[in-house]
């Protein structure tokens, strides 16, 4: 376990590092680490959407998937590891066949998937955050009208709550170019491209789910 949280640490605050990485630890597990490593913080969603259930929370967005509003945390703590690695395999199946496209013939599928799972953990890790205050806050008593009003006018909360998501699907996105980009399998331009749709699309899952 101690590896696999210092794996996330490194990538969530060094992901320029993620090329790397893949390249001195071909064989020592570290697919294994990634996979563990996307659980646990599928885990920490999951522990934070069961305090919201728990505190009479509901979504304060339109919701996407066609669950129950006043049992949705409870479903999308359920939901919530299976869903994230269900959308990394298929990205990283999707992002494989890209690169196949653009004349990749030599590319490892493992070291693949264990490099986008790396690159979502600055985006999953600063997600988290706001998730974990909003919950803490309703724990606290605080009602949803508050909570909106919080997020909805200017201030320090809604500061800070932009602030993480944007810091959120920016270091994700990076993360994800120079991971791909790093390991030379197409052409730099390429590499880039594939980072930016992979991204998107694993963007744009977690957001179904996620409320």
């Amino acid at each position: 376990m101690n590896r696999v949280i210092k794996t996330i640490l490194r990538a969530v605050l060094r992901p320029d590092k993620n090329g790397q990485l893949l390249e001195s630890q071909l064989t020592s597990g570290l697919w294994t680490r990634a996979f563990s490593g996307l659980v646990l913080i599928g885990l920490m969603f999951a522990f934070t959407s069961i305090l919201q259930a728990f505190s009479g929370n509901i979504p304060a967005i339109p919701l996407i998937l066609p669950l129950g509003l006043e049992n949705y945390f409870v479903w999308q703590a359920v939901l919530f590891v299976p869903w994230l690695i269900l959308s990394w395999l298929l990205v990283s199946w999707l992002a494989g066949l890209t690169l196949e496209m653009f004349g990749a013939k030599k590319f490892s599928w493992r070291q693949l998937s264990a490099g986008l799972a790396l690159s979502l953990y600055p985006f999953l890790f600063w997600l988290w955050l706001p998730h974990f205050f909003t919950s803490v806050l309703y724990l606290l008593g605080m009602s949803q009208k508050e909570w909106v009003d919080l997020v909805s006018n200017p201030g320090w909360f809604q500061t800070v709550y932009i602030s993480l998501v944007v810091i959120a699907l920016l270091s994700g996105w990076l993360a994800t170019c120079l991971t791909v980009s790093a390991r030379r399998w197409v052409k730099k331009g390429a590499s880039l491209l594939v980072g930016s749709l992979s991204y998107l699309v694993v963007v744009l899952f977690i957001f179904v789910l996620i409320r």
